[in-house]
């Protein structure tokens, strides 16, 4: 039976409203104009506060649900005037042509200050991590390893196997945006796969703190401890939030003793390691550190460039990208694994609900909203020219053809510094220098960090460029 045209119209007037109310509350209008106008709203009801919205495809439902949500449901919340209940339904899924995938369902409480949110996550088919508040998506399977991440990752699957006796705790520290979070998911996913009725919870420190202060409000510090102090595995994220509150590092420091006493898997990320964030008691991070601390660096080029091509192979389908274009993202974004998707998420979204082909010119547009421009003093013209001075070569010369070995390395100590010093692309410093390839460039940057390494007094030329170019 289809909506009567009465529901229809009440529906859109309200969805307008609530679009009202969220644009205020989001800063770019590119990012609201991009992910809000294209939903459609399915279903709102005022008596049960039940919203159902209707996305272009899954990856909106990743974006929104982890940037976006509070803005979208504080919006929901002033319209309808009572806490709603949100289901971000996937277009292509309703359709019936794509196996079904996560939908994101939010329960917001009506007090304030509320306590924390129930599983923001949800399916209607497997509700057996629902209580874990685990993201679907997080899983190893989904997980490009490298160099960068290979020895965590390894700790990680070996605590997921046998978990309680491999690591206890396991302690990972990287910079925001390097796959912590992901990791921390992917071992309790694989807990629940291999022991479905396993205890596992995931909680953000900030969210551990609020609920011990809520329980604390509410006369419930005996329900928290229970919750906490009876899982099989405690996934704790960015416990760099602790430092500083005393009330919460006790409640932690005997949860986490409670549950290593009785064999139950702890695991930990941070952005430093242990000893390295400040007013965090000692006594956490001794017991940090008689566990195994593992990092993630930055990945590489090769790693950047198989997270993109994983990441458009399950969100992408439809899309078609230039082939350089997965080498340009990940070249000019090197150091946030978050921001590398999400570059790619937008340049996703253009082609998807534009309904156009992607150009490499489109791809640099979005690059920029991602990437900061380079000071003047770091331009290539600057390290074009200070290289010349220190070798006695004209700029043009560098830039030529000619190959002989009194030119080729200093042309390729010039590519050396273009590619430390700034953020161009392994085909912009190509052109600097003559319109080499992107291999070329790889091969120059090789060539000079090895005879760096073999050579004391080049090593202290190029450190003395690399000094005289800081100071401008």
């Amino acid at each position: 039976m289809a909506p009567q045209p009465m529901i229809l119209e009440e529906t859109t007037r309200l969805w307008d409203q609530v679009l009202t109310s969220v644009k205020a509350r989001i800063e770019s209008q590119q990012a609201f104009e991009t992910w809000f106008r294209p939903i459609q709203p399915l279903h709102l009801d005022l008596d049960s506060n039940r919203v159902d919205l209707e996305v272009p495809n899954p990856f909106f439902v990743d974006w929104i649900h982890e940037h976006h949500l509070p803005a979208l449901v504080a919006g929901l919340h002033e319209v309808l005037g009572a806490p709603p209940v949100v289901r971000l339904l996937p277009r292509e899924t309703m359709a019936g042509d794509r196996p079904a995938v996560p939908h994101v369902e939010v329960v917001v409480p009506a007090r304030e200050p509320a306590p924390p949110a129930p599983a923001p996550v949800t399916t209607r088919a497997d509700r057996s991590w629902v209580d874990s508040q685990l993201n679907p998506r997080l899983t190893f399977e989904n997980y490009i390893v490298g160099s960068s991440n290979a020895f965590t990752h390894a700790a990680c699957r070996a605590v997921a196997e046998k978990p309680g006796y491999a690591y206890n705790p396991l302690f990972i520290f990287a910079d925001s945006g390097l796959g912590k979070t992901h990791l921390l998911h992917a071992v309790g996913h694989e807990v629940k796969r291999a022991r479905p009725d396993a205890r596992v919870y995931y909680v953000p420190a900030e969210r551990f703190t609020n609920e011990m202060i809520y329980a604390i409000q509410h006369a419930q510090t005996l329900a928290f401890r229970n919750k906490y102090r009876t899982v099989d595995v405690l996934l704790i994220d960015d416990i760099q939030f602790l430092a500083g509150k005393e009330s919460t590092q006790e409640e932690f420091f005997y949860t986490f003793n409670a549950l290593r006493d009785a064999h139950k898997q702890i695991v930990v990320t941070a952005d430093k390691p242990p000893r390295d964030i400040p007013m965090l008691e000692e006594r956490l991070t001794s017991r940090f550190n008689q566990g195994l601390v593992c990092d993630i660096k930055n990945p590489d080029l090769e790693t950047r460039q198989a997270i993109l091509r994983s990441r458009h192979e399950r969100d992408g389908e439809g899309v078609r990208l230039p082939e350089d274009a997965f080498l340009l993202i990940a070249d000019r974004i090197r150091n946030n694994v978050r921001d590398l998707e999400g570059c790619l998420v937008r340049v996703l979204a253009l082609g998807s609900l534009l309904k156009q082909e992607i150009t490499m010119s489109m791809v640099e547009d979005v690059i920029r909203h991602y990437v900061a421009d380079e000071p003047d003093r770091l331009s290539p013209e600057r390290i074009l020219l200070a290289v010349s001075e220190s070798f006695g070569i004209a700029p043009d010369v560098l830039c030529g053809r000619r190959r002989t070995a009194t030119i080729a390395l200093p042309r390729q100590v010039v590519i050396f510094l273009l590619r430390q010093l700034t953020d161009l692309s392994l085909v912009e410093i190509g052109r600097v220098v003559g319109g080499r390839d992107h291999s070329t460039v790889m091969w120059s940057c090789e060539r000079v960090s090895d005879r760096m390494s073999r050579d004391t007094g080049f090593a202290q030329k190029v450190d003395g460029l690399i000094s005289t170019l800081a100071m401008g």
